[in-house]
């Protein structure tokens, strides 16, 4: 990102911070009470796909009680997603998007939650164009492939190492999105030793940005934040000086004589880490937990290992790894019989939009043969902001992970019920399930 013009905004103290994580809590407590569905969906009610019908029973689009305007229609919410005319930043707002020191009495923002101290998550739209054209020729939709190989062979040495008994999350997923993200992005002993705990203290970065998280939890999530940035400077500083193999360099090299910044592969580095892994993460565990459900899909991926890709992208559909995205518009915007003027927050029930029955037959079911067109992408990982950006290497993980498991733990059995991480309503993340090798 771009150096500031002015100087960030201070951080918040405690008393600060914690007083207005509460009054927004509050905020969605007293709602939810009331019987607004939002509302509820973002306190953290476990029944979530009936909550998204009851958002689409007041139709293709409404302002829930938050002042947020909500919808779970699929062809509304795909249309946002696309349109320029919403993106995660307010209009003409520059550096963080935090409203700590706001009231939120007479603001009614309740989006952008949690301050971050920088704009990870909510990058102006020029500085989203520069990374997709440095992601592009490395990273990108059409070249993430190629590094498909180095993901795989890390994830097989996390399988490696795998007990008889096993968890999901702490034992497979988290290891093998960490070790096959160090391995594509070339970092060295140092951060990789770092990285899987790293990104448990930041999982909870994509909830924060509307469901607010309790003091320490927030407090230890900037902080593992800064130190992923600091370690990405130092691996993208090494690479600078001495080029290696791993997307790191690769990144360095695009364009290396248009005077592009240093600073926006460190960036990339960072959103992978932060957005990209938390994202993966979800997705494998998700998929395992889905497959596990579902025992004729289990049989058809087992028999067929190569069709992990087909799992992955069910998954995503089925089981999001981001349920709700948020959106501001920037303009005025009409849709579904509304007009929302610019300045507005829009928040789309990817969940639920993805099981509308108008565009999907049979909705409920978990198929790894559902068609797709040429070139479709799930709500989850649409866009242009940073989860668009993220979205080709997060594909090629759980790729790698997901066949890796078809190809070596075909006896793979589920022992007790998951659990979910609390304060999750956006990435509803799995927290542990306990697994066995037959």
């Amino acid at each position: 990102m771009p150096t500031p013009t002015s100087a960030p905004p201070a951080a918040p103290t405690d008393s600060e911070l914690g007083r207005h994580l509460l009054t927004v809590r509050g905020f969605h407590f007293v709602f939810g009470a009331l019987g607004d569905p939002y509302a509820r969906r973002l306190r953290g009610e476990a029944d979530h796909l009936s909550l998204g019908e009851l958002v689409r029973d007041r139709g293709p689009l409404h302002r829930s009680a938050l002042g947020t305007w909500v919808t779970a229609d699929g062809g509304i919410s795909a249309r946002l997603l696309d349109d320029p005319l919403l993106g995660p930043r307010h209009p003409a707002s520059e550096g963080p998007q935090e409203h700590v020191l706001e009231n939120v009495w007479e603001t009614w923002r309740t989006c952008h939650v949690t301050p971050l101290g920088e704009d990870l998550l909510t990058p102006a739209a020029a500085d989203s164009d520069r990374l997709a054209a440095l992601l592009g020729p490395v990273l990108g939709p059409r070249t993430c492939t190629a590094w498909q190989v180095d993901a795989e062979r890390a994830v097989h040495r996390v399988l490696d190492g795998l007990p008889p008994h096993f968890d999901v999350v702490s034992d497979l997923a988290r290891p093998a999105i960490a070790g096959s993200l160090a391995a594509v992005l070339g970092l060295p002993d140092e951060a990789r030793a770092e990285l899987p705990d790293l990104l448990a203290a930041c999982g909870p970065v994509l909830d924060s940005a509307l469901c607010p998280p309790r003091l320490p939890v927030a407090r230890a999530m900037t902080r593992a934040l800064r130190r992923v940035r600091e370690l990405m400077a130092a691996a993208v500083a090494n690479h600078l000086t001495a080029p290696a193999d791993g997307a790191v360099s690769a990144l360095l090299a695009v364009d290396p004589d248009g005077g592009r910044d240093p600073g926006d592969t460190v960036t990339a580095a960072v959103l992978s880490t932060v957005v990209g892994a938390e994202t993966a993460i979800t997705t494998v565990a998700n998929a395992v937990m889905a497959l596990l459900e579902h025992d004729e899909q289990w049989s058809l991926l087992r028999a067929d290992p190569g069709r992990a890709a087909d799992a992955v992208e069910e998954t995503l559909r089925w089981a999001p790894p981001v349920t709700l995205r948020s959106l501001i518009t920037q303009g005025e915007v009409q849709i579904g019989g509304e007009t929302l003027e610019a300045d507005q927050h829009v928040v789309v029930l990817v969940d639920a939009a993805q099981r509308d029955p108008a565009l999907y037959e049979d909705p409920d079911r978990f198929r790894l043969d559902r068609p797709r067109s040429p070139g479709f992408t799930h709500m989850a990982l649409a866009g242009r902001d940073p989860l668009g950006l993220v979205a080709p290497l997060v594909r090629v993980q759980c790729t790698a992970v997901l066949r890796a498991v078809a190809e070596r733990l075909p006896g793979l059995r589920a022992e007790g019920e998951p659990l979910r991480r609390g304060r999750s309503p956006v990435v509803r993340a799995p927290l542990s399930l306990r697994l066995a090798q037959k």
